[in-house]
């Protein structure tokens, strides 16, 4: 990690919502979800059912990690530009929050059209489990699901 660089917590950074908002709904297509505003954010933020990560270059937000307990260790992630590495390090922050969460793996859902999120996933260790289809917006669209496990084994 880069000096000028930090990890954030959103909940307990709540400056950069709007930033986060900003950023998430620009992937709203890719995460097939609606678009949010601030106040929604900072309720579902609150509901303790999710631990969200953030990635801040200076003062900037540079990408997104999300961990939804209530999904089994569902993630998504989302980045300000592509091949900058910074999918691979909110990968390894979100990661470590599951650990500490009690979970065995992570996993995610992916449109089978996303090939730089693909390559993130596989050059970090995650397993392509299966295809699978979600209807967004009345149309079927095709994903793949990938997981890994990050359970930390012990030595004998």
């Amino acid at each position: 990690m880069d000096k000028r660089e930090r990890i954030i917590d959103l909940r307990q950074e709540e400056t950069f919502i709007e930033e986060y908002v900003s950023l998430r709904n620009r992937y709203c297509e890719l995460l097939l979800t609606q678009p949010v505003n601030t106040e929604q954010t900072k309720k579902w933020l609150h509901d303790g059912n999710v631990e969200v990560r953030g990635i801040v270059h200076d003062s900037d937000l540079r990408g997104i990690a999300i961990l939804y307990l209530e999904r089994q260790g569902e993630i998504a992630i989302f980045a300000e530009t592509q091949h900058q590495g910074v999918g691979a390090k909110l990968l390894e922050v979100i990661e470590q929050v599951a650990r500490e969460k009690g979970l065995d793996s992570v996993w995610a859902w992916v449109l089978s059209d996303n090939d730089a999120v693909h390559k993130t996933f596989k050059r970090n260790g995650y397993k392509r489990e299966r295809e699978s289809s979600r209807v967004y917006k009345n149309q079927s669209r095709r994903g793949i699901l990938f997981r890994k496990n990050i359970c930390e084994t012990g030595t004998l």
